[in-house]
């Protein structure tokens, strides 16, 4: 076991409260659009204009207006917006009672990537299970987003503990990476048995 008084626990939510996938996506908008679900996968990037949208620097018209354009989609809003936010799966099963457990010794709060469009649906989609979290930070609100060491030092401020005190969850590596430059312990998300392995490790769990 690992020895360290942790105060809080910070999650990331995709792929580790919740699952989802963007092929749901691409499979909508080729559907109604009448186009190659390969082409649209293939095209479809995770780059700058995506970052941008996540970190609240461009705004929800703006970034459909690029991905139409790149995709060369003719959607209307409603059905680019059904389709992007048609990505999102089940919580992950024991989740809930994995979050009730940490919450009666630690403070549990999220932080995580996510874009204005998306946000309107998970809320509501998984709004019990995210009732255990004292406070989710979005990225698109903050104006930052993770591997920032920006995203990281808002959470740590409004926890008022130390990086040393602070577990982070998430199953992005770089994510991981970034939590680490700033003397955050990590938990790297791959699978849920792994997870709740390392925090039985970090001494979180009985």
């Amino acid at each position: 076991m690992i020895s360290q008084e942790y105060k809080a626990v910070i999650f990331d939510l995709g792929k580790v409260i919740f699952d989802y996938s963007f092929s749901k996506a691409y499979k909508f908008w080729a559907t109604t659009a009448n186009k190659s679900f390969e082409d649209i996968k293939g095209n479809f990037h995770f780059d700058k204009t995506f970052e941008d949208f996540e970190s609240g620097k461009i705004s929800a018209d703006q970034f459909r207006r690029e991905i139409l354009q790149r995709l060369n989609l003719n959607l209307s809003n409603d059905d680019f917006d059904t389709g992007w936010c048609s990505i999102y799966l089940d919580t992950y099963s024991e989740i809930d009672k994995l979050l009730l457990d940490l919450k009666k010794k630690y403070r549990v709060v999220a932080l995580t990537n996510t874009n204005i469009i998306h946000s309107s649906v998970w809320r509501v989609k998984y709004f019990n299970t995210l009732q255990h979290f004292e406070k989710i930070f979005c990225s698109y609100e903050l104006g930052t987003r993770k591997p920032e060491s920006k995203a990281f030092q808002i959470v740590l401020d409004y926890l008022q503990t130390k990086p040393t005190e602070t577990i982070f969850l998430d199953d992005n590596i770089d994510n991981i990476k970034g939590a680490i430059q700033l003397d955050i312990a990590t938990i790297w998300v791959t699978s849920q048995e792994k997870m709740n392995c390392e925090l039985l490790q970090h001494g979180l769990l009985n």
